[in-house]
């Protein structure tokens, strides 16, 4: 026979499973009666008491980082392209800028070795249109070193070049043989359509289409 402890096991037992999953409650019945009303074992399960499952909008806070992303991408690509585009235009620059000082100090070398006829061939249009203007530009440089001197130094003035279109300028301080002080002589070259820079003006201090400073005739 089952003893008193087993009894009591079992009434435990079910007193835990009525106090987990239902609960009763008396209400007035009809004549008088009373009834009981069970509620459900879910009233009292934690799982009960979670909402139902919804679904979740994605973060505003998402989506204006991931906005501010892009943007920041587009910005970067703006500025490499446009920081390409300047790097290919100054390499280009350069490039030109090169090829016309070279020009200018091959002429004035000429000029130091007194070879008028090959610095006649660095000057373009319009100083050679003229009708006899080679043997002007080699009578008017035998002139100027027999009265100055030759031509024994030259450099570049820095800061004085422009660049401007096919356009190319630049200043040199001349140095001759008979002259206590230097002198600027300002060298004016473009771009012909061969890609070859050629010598439009050249002006000295105070004298235009002079190849020497302005001062008294040699006596």
């Amino acid at each position: 026979m089952p003893g008193r402890r087993d009894w009591d096991e079992e009434s435990q037992e079910r007193y835990e499973y009525e106090e987990d999953f239902a609960e009763f409650e008396m209400a007035d019945g009809v004549n008088g009666r009373s009834r009981r009303r069970r509620k459900s074992a879910a009233w009292r399960s934690p799982a009960a008491w979670l909402p139902p499952d919804v679904e979740v909008e994605p973060s505003r806070r998402w989506r204006w980082r991931w906005l501010w992303i892009a943007v920041a991408l587009v910005i970067c690509g703006v500025c490499g392209f446009t920081g390409a585009f300047a790097a290919v235009n100054f390499s280009t620059g350069l490039s030109l800028s090169k090829d016309a000082a070279v020009t200018a100090s091959n002429f004035l070398a000429a000029l130091g070795t007194q070879d008028y006829a090959q610095a006649y061939r660095y000057l373009g249009p319009p100083m050679t249109l003229q009708p006899g203007a080679q043997s002007n530009f080699i009578a008017q440089a035998q002139r100027y070193d027999a009265c100055f001197g030759t031509v024994v130094d030259y450099k570049q003035v820095e800061g004085t070049t422009v660049v401007q279109d096919n356009t190319w300028s630049s200043t040199y301080e001349i140095t001759r043989s008979k002259l206590q002080h230097s002198y600027r002589l300002t060298l004016t070259l473009q771009e012909d359509s061969n890609h070859q820079w050629r010598i439009i003006d050249y002006q000295s201090e105070g004298a235009d289409n002079a190849l020497a400073p302005s001062q008294p005739a040699c006596q």
